[in-house]
């Protein structure tokens, strides 16, 4: 039979935080098996699996990489942008 692994041996694994790991646990993105009312269990195969299906999930940065155009608004103008205004592309009108 295959060995269990606890949270705090996976989490040495996969070089995470202990929290994290349970967390997954717990919404189920990871592989696990529940034991008593806290604790969970996983069979090192498994945790394998899951890493290589989610390797294969992830695309390269660079495909991800999102280019934005920004333009460029005159000096002077009252009020400014916020950071969330200059991603979105928001122009502030120009009182005149």
């Amino acid at each position: 039979m295959d060995k269990l692994l606890t949270s705090d041996e996976v989490a040495e694994y996969l070089r995470l935080n202990r929290e994290t790991i349970l967390s997954k646990a717990r919404k189920g993105e990871i592989p696990a098996v529940k034991m008593g009312y806290r604790s969970y269990r996983f069979y090192k195969e498994q945790v394998d699996e899951w890493l290589k299906t989610k390797t294969k999930e992830n695309k390269p940065q660079s495909e991800e990489v999102k280019r934005i155009d920004l333009k460029a608004c005159p000096m002077g103008i009252r009020g400014g942008l916020s950071r969330r205004d200059i991603y979105e592309g928001i122009t502030p009108s120009i009182p005149g």
